[in-house]
C-alpha cells in the first residue's frame, strides 16, 4: 500500500476491528499482516492495538482464554496509561474480554478503570462516547449477572443517554434488551411488549438480521406471555427461519430457551422441557453464564413439577440453588469491589478538592509575589536614578571645587579631594549594578541567538581592555540557543572582562568552549589568572561579594551576581574550578534547543 505508513496502518487497524465485528475467521491472517508492518516501522502505538486484536480474536472467534488475556498482558507495555484515550480503549477492551469469558471482578475492575480514564477525555468523538455507553452498558449486564439492582441501572440509564444521544440504533437494541428484562421481572409484560416490538423495527430498520431474530423470538415469547398463541407462533416462525440460516450458536440458545418459556407460559410443559434441554445443550457449544444457567434450571424445576415429575424437578430446583449460591458468592465479591471503587474515586474526588483548594492559595501567593517582586523593580528602577543624581552632583562639584582652587589646594586636600571623586564613582557602579541585576527578569521574550554573534560583539564592547592586556581569546565554533540577546551579552561579557581583569600574566589567555550533555549545552570560560581560592567559590556569586581590594581590581561586586541570576532564569546553573594554568574555569549550563 502507498502513502504514509502510519495511516495506512491505521485504516489496517479500522478494518481489522470490523472483521472482528463481523466474526470473520480469516481476520488472523489481516492481523498476522498487520502486525509484521507495524514491527517493520516501529509503530508502537499500532503494535499494541493490534494484540489487542489478537486478544478480541482469540475471544470472540477461538474462544481460548488462555490466549486471550495472554495477548492482553503483551499489549500493556504498548500502552501510554498516561494518555487517557490509550489508557481507556485498552481497558475496555480487557474488561470485555474478561466479561466474555464470565471472569466478572477482573471484567469490573477493567470496565471502571476505562471509566475513570474515559470521563477525563475532553471533547469525546462520538466514536468514544459510543465506546463509553458501551462500558455502562456492559457494567449493567455484569451487575444484572448478581440482581445488584441498584448499582446496575444507573449504568444502563447513562447508556441509553448517551446511545440515544449519539442515535446509536445498535446500543439502543441491546440497552431495550435489558429493559425488556427488567420490566419482565416486575411482571409488566404489556410494558414490556411495546419496548420488544420497537427494538424489532430498529433491528429490521438498520438491517441487523441476528438482532432481528432474536427480537423476533422475545417478542414471540411476550405474546405467550400474554396468551396470544396465534401472534406468539407468528414471530417464533420468524426468529426460526433468521436465526437458523447463520451459524452462531448462542442466539440459537437463545432462540430454543425464549421457546421453552413460551411454551411453559402456554402450558405445554412436555415441549417445553424439550426446548430446554436443547438451549442447555446449544449453550454448552459456547461459554454458557451463571446467570443464563440459573433461570433455565429454575424454569425446568417449575416445568417439571408441573408435569408431575418431583424427582427431576428437585434435581433442576437443587442446580437452581446451588447457582444462586454461586451468584451471591460473585455478588460479594463485584459488590465489595463495587464499595472500594466508589471509595477510591470519593477519596480522589475530596484530594482533587484539596489540590484545588491548595493551587488556589498558591495562585494567591504567585500573585502577591509577583505583585511583590514589580513594586521591588519598581522601587529599585526608581531609586537607583534618584541615588544617581545627587551621587553625580558629589562627583561633579567635587571636580570643579578641585578646578576653581587650583594651587590653592594643600595635597592632603587634594588626597581627601580625589577619595571624594573615587568614592561617588563606585557608588555610581554600584547603582548601575542593582539596576542591571533588577532587570534580568524583565527580558522575558526568548528567540533564536547566535552565540557566535554574541561572542563578536562582547569582544567589540571589551576591544580596549583586550588591547591593553594584549589578550589572546581563543573561541569554539558556538551553538544557536533559545534565549535572549541583552541577557547573552550581559553573561558572556561579565565573564570575559572578568577573565580579563584578574589576569596578570605575560601571555594572558582565554579559551570558550562547550559540550552538549543531554538537554544542555555546558559552557567553559577558562582563563589562565590569579585563580579563585576554594573557600570563595560559592561566595563569588553573592551580591557585591569582592576577593580584592580596590586599589588593584575595580568593580561593584555585582557581576557574578548578575550571571548567576540570568544562567538561573534559563533554567541553567553556574559553577567555578581551577584548571591546570592555576587560573579558573567557569562552567554554566543552559538548556539546548
Amino acid at each position: 500500500m502507498g502513502g504514509d505508513p502510519h495511516i495506512s496502518l491505521q485504516d489496517e487497524v479500522n478494518r481489522i476491528r470490523e472483521m472482528l465485528r463481523q466474526r470473520e475467521p480469516d481476520v488472523r491472517e489481516a492481523i498476522d499482516a498487520a502486525l509484521a508492518r507495524a514491527e517493520a516501522v516501529q509503530d508502537r502505538d499500532r503494535l499494541g492495538d493490534l494484540l489487542v486484536s489478537y486478544s478480541n480474536y482469540y475471544s470472540l472467534i477461538r474462544r481460548d482464554p488462555e490466549q486471550c488475556i495472554q495477548y492482553a498482558e503483551q499489549a500493556r507495555p504498548y500502552f501510554d496509561m498516561s494518555i487517557p484515550r490509550r489508557a481507556s480503549y485498552y481497558y475496555g477492551n480487557l474488561g470485555i474480554n474478561y466479561h466474555f469469558f464470565f471472569r466478572l471482578p477482573e471484567a469490573q475492575a477493567a470496565y471502571l478503570t476505562a471509566i475513570q480514564h474515559m470521563e477525563k477525555i475532553e471533547n469525546q468523538t462520538e466514536t468514544e462516547s459510543n465506546m463509553l455507553a458501551t462500558i455502562y452498558y456492559n457494567l449493567y449486564i455484569l451487575f444484572s449477572f448478581t440482581d445488584l439492582a441498584i448499582l446496575d441501572r444507573r449504568y444502563l440509564d447513562k447508556a441509553l443517554e448517551l446511545y440515544k444521544k449519539n442515535n446509536h440504533s445498535p446500543g439502543i437494541i441491546f440497552c431495550y434488551g435489558a429493559i425488556i428484562n427488567d420490566l419482565e421481572k416486575q411482571d409488566k409484560i404489556d410494558e414490556a411488549l411495546q419496548y420488544a416490538l420497537e427494538r424489532l423495527h430498529l433491528a429490521e430498520e438498520t438491517g441487523n438480521e441476528l438482532q432481528t431474530g432474536l427480537s423476533a423470538s422475545i417478542t414471540g415469547m411476550l405474546y405467550a406471555r400474554l396468551q396470544n398463541r396465534e401472534q406468539s407462533d407468528r414471530y417464533f416462525d420468524k426468529a426460526h427461519e433468521i436465526i437458523f440460516s447463520k451459524n452462531v450458536p448462542t442466539f440459537q440458545a437463545n432462540y430454543y430457551d425464549e421457546k421453552a418459556r413460551a411454551l411453559l407460559a402456554l402450558g405445554e410443559c412436555e415441549t417445553a422441557i424439550d426446548f430446554f434441554h436443547k438451549a442447555l445443550k446449544q449453550f454448552q457449544t459456547t461459554v454458557p453464564t451463571a446467570l443464563n444457567l440459573s433461570k433455565i434450571y429454575k424454569l425446568m424445576s417449575e416445568a417439571y413439577e408441573r408435569c408431575g415429575k418431583l424427582h427431576e424437578a428437585l434435581e433442576y430446583q437443587r442446580k437452581h440453588s446451588q447457582t444462586l449460591l454461586d451468584n451471591f458468592k460473585m455478588d460479594k465479591v463485584l459488590y465489595m469491589g463495587a464499595v472500594q471503587k466508589d471509595f477510591e474515586r470519593e477519596r480522589q474526588e475530596r484530594e482533587t478538592e484539596m489540590l484545588r483548594q491548595k493551587n488556589e492559595e498558591i495562585q494567591l501567593y504567585v500573585t502577591q509575589l509577583e505583585q511583590s517582586n514589580d513594586e521591588l523593580k519598581q522601587f529599585a528602577h526608581a531609586a537607583s536614578h534618584d541615588l544617581r543624581e545627587p551621587v553625580r552632583m558629589i562627583v561633579s562639584y567635587s571636580e570643579l571645587l578641585e578646578m576653581s582652587l587650583k594651587d590653592k589646594v594643600s595635597p592632603e586636600q587634594k588626597e581627601f579631594l580625589s577619595y571624594l571623586k573615587e568614592g561617588g564613582k563606585r557608588i555610581n557602579e554600584m547603582i548601575a549594578g542593582i539596576l542591571a541585576f533588577s532587570k534580568v527578569h524583565s527580558h522575558d521574550e526568548l528567540t533564536d541567538v547566535d552565540l557566535n554573534q554574541i561572542i563578536t560583539r562582547v569582544k567589540e564592547n571589551l576591544r580596549m581592555a583586550i588591547a591593553a592586556r594584549s589578550v589572546e581569546i581563543d573561541c569554539a565554533r558556538l551553538p544557536v540557543i533559545q534565549s535572549n540577546s541583552v541577557l547573552m551579552i550581559q553573561l558572556f561579557q561579565n565573564l570575559l572582562s572578568n577573565a580579563i581583569k584578574y589576569n596578570q600574566s605575560h601571555s594572558a589567555r582565554v579559551t570558550v568552549t562547550y559540550v552538549k550533555e543531554g538537554g544542555f549545552y555546558k559552557f567553559c570560560i577558562s582563563d589562565n589568572g590569579i585563580g579563585i581560592e576554594d573557600e570563595y567559590r560559592e561566595s563569588i556569586f553573592d551580591m557585591f561579594s569582592r576577593l580584592h581590594n580596590r586599589e588593584h581590581y575595580s568593580g561593584s561586586g555585582i557581576g557574578l551576581a548578575i550571571c548567576r541570576k540570568i544562567v538561573e532564569r534559563m533554567g541553567g546553573s553556574i559553577w567555578n574550578g581551577p584548571n591546570a594554568d592555576k587560573g579558573t574555569n567557569f562552567y554554566f549550563t543552559l538548556p539546548a534547543r
